[in-house]
């Protein structure tokens, strides 16, 4: 008879672990993390008990130690993001050629200026207490909303003043690829900001 002992899988926290543990890691209170995420004490309990069995660790101070000693994972996690804002932008901008090809195809002419993809920051550092994973899963919605526009687009006849649809469409196509840019950012000042940490802590 063999006795294993438990080895926790390596696989990427959420960004909201990250953020949870990042609160452990600066000695912050549940309530305090929980003032801060926007979320019940309960929940942050919750976060919490489950990096504890994730990483089987005993109490915070291990847990600290473990998920440091794993930086492979926060690698693959800010990777997947990136991945996922690199997929959403080359389907806005086929939207957006789409758009084009739908205004074409009815004699109009567009008005809407052609995207513009910077990360605008009006010389403020960019907000970095949010969910990325959550902030990735509104940009894919809104591009699936901007898609069935376009698809309600094409299904008009021909005759119809598709000008101000297609408009619209280009301009929300614009503000998503300057959403994703800005996103893209976020993700690489946490990736910079997470590797700064473990070396320091190192």
């Amino acid at each position: 008879m063999h006795i294993l002992s438990f080895v926790p899988i390596q696989r990427p926290l959420t960004p909201k672990q990250h953020l949870i543990l990042r609160s452990v890691a600066r000695g912050r209170t549940n309530k305090d993390i929980a003032a801060e995420l926007g979320i019940s004490e309960q929940g942050v309990k919750v976060h919490i008990s489950r990096l504890l069995e994730r990483y089987g660790a005993e109490n915070r101070v291990e847990l600290v130690t473990l998920a440091r000693a794993w930086p492979e994972a926060d690698r693959n996690g800010y990777a997947e993001l990136s991945g996922d804002i690199a997929g959403i932008r080359a389907g806005l901008n086929k939207t957006y050629q789409e758009a084009a090809a739908v205004s074409e195809m009815h004699g109009v002419n567009g008005r809407a200026p052609a995207p513009r993809v910077e990360a605008k920051t009006n010389g403020h550092a960019p907000k970095t207490d949010v969910d990325l994973s959550a902030e990735v899963r509104a940009l894919r919605d809104v591009l699936a909303e901007i898609n069935v526009a376009l698809k309600l687009a094409r299904e008009l006849p021909a005759d119809a003043d598709v000008g101000p649809l297609v408009d619209t469409i280009r301009a929300r196509v614009g503000t998503a690829l300057d959403q994703s840019a800005k996103l893209d950012s976020l993700v690489d000042r946490e990736r910079n900001r997470d590797r700064r940490s473990r070396q320091t802590a190192s």
